[in-house]
């Protein structure tokens, strides 16, 4: 299919989105924050009221004298609320414009895990909540059918995770039971203290995903920096690898990682072969080579072949399993986008 631009104004309107993100995470104060200076025995003082979360409105917190510097605090914080409302109005001009968001429950999800740390921490979400972003990072829309889900897949490695020295304040399912207390962990085959899927009455699953670098194996692991167990795919590793962020029109806009498209096309390319050709695993198996093919026509729509051919032949050159199983997915490509990786191949070997 003929892959669409975005408007111009969708695309820098998206860029400028992300751009507000980046500021308001790095504000020292929670986004909707209020401030009151309070005069005591002749003296100024200055207080925050942090906005109400699920566990209830936190008290009224005392900051500090009123000095120059706090005052620079003060104003950059509520500057702050300015962007948020700026946000707002570039979110809905994006939602207007039909790129995708998710609905109100993986909104909710999505900004509880950035509100958490764990993006901070390296947390990236991966599958097709995170193909929805590319939409707005490439500037093309996507067809609805590509788009649809119900979950949402998160995914850390391994090593990444071990090495940060650094974790979330509770574990991720209680920041799972701060947007739906329903929330509960699946048990593992492995253990019943072991979980990798957190679901919620009616079927909506979140599951966590790691990094295999060794031996194929199912046994979870856990991944210190999340506090919580994940499942370990051979094949994440180069998915994870060169991560970009994104943002995703959730209620307030939300800053996340996600893997870039070329390696997302490629990684779908691969995994399609290795499901099932029956059931749920071919339905899945059928929009993982959709997604892969729209990608594949967007980034040279886009005139980024280059960073495509880096990834497949990142793919390839790690040995003839994978140049089969690339293969074999290119094959059920579209013409268009089957046409294109054939060019691709031939003319870099």
């Amino acid at each position: 299919m003929a892959i669409q631009e975005l408007p111009l104004v969708i695309q820098t309107s998206y860029a400028e989105l992300i751009d507000q993100l980046r500021l308001a995470a790095a504000s020292d104060f929670p986004e909707g924050s209020t401030f009151r200076k309070r005069s005591i025995s002749g003296k100024d003082y200055w207080y925050v009221q942090e906005p109400t979360t699920p566990q209830g409105r936190p008290p009224e917190r005392y900051l500090g004298a009123d000095t120059p510097e706090r005052q620079t605090a003060i104003k950059s914080a509520m500057n702050a609320k300015a962007h948020a409302d700026t946000r707002k109005a570039i979110r809905r001009s994006l939602s207007g414009a039909g790129l995708p968001e998710p609905d109100g429950l993986t909104g909710a999800v999505i900004e509880a895990f950035a509100e958490a740390g764990v993006f901070r921490l390296r947390g990236v979400i991966v599958g097709t909540i995170a193909f929805q972003t590319y939409s707005g990072l490439l500037g093309v829309k996507l067809p609805n059918a590509a788009i649809r889900t119900g979950d949402v897949d998160l995914a850390q490695d391994y090593g990444v995770s071990v090495a940060l020295n650094d974790a979330l304040g509770v574990s991720l399912i209680d920041v799972l039971k701060s947007v739906d207390p329903d929330f509960a962990p699946i048990p593992s085959l492995a253990g019943p203290n072991i979980a990798t899927t957190y679901a919620r009455p009616g079927g909506y699953r979140v599951d966590v995903l790691t990094t295999n670098r060794g031996a194929d194996r199912d046994a979870p692991v856990n991944l210190p920096s999340l506090r919580s167990d994940a499942l370990p795919l051979r094949s994440l590793d180069f998915l994870l690898r060169d991560t970009v962020e994104a943002a995703i029109l959730t209620r307030f806009g939300a800053l996340v990682n996600v893997p870039s498209p070329e390696r997302y096309a490629v990684h779908k390319l691969i995994v399609s072969t290795m499901r099932k050709d029956t059931g749920e695993s071919a339905v899945k198996s059928d929009k993982d080579i959709m997604q892969a093919g729209l990608l594949v026509e967007a980034l040279v729509a886009k005139r980024r072949q280059d960073d495509l051919i880096a990834a497949l032949n990142e793919a390839a050159a790690r040995g003839p399993a994978w140049q089969e199983r690339l293969s074999q997915g290119a094959a059920r490509l579209g013409n268009e986008s089957r046409e294109i990786i054939q060019t691709l191949l031939e003319a870099n070997n």
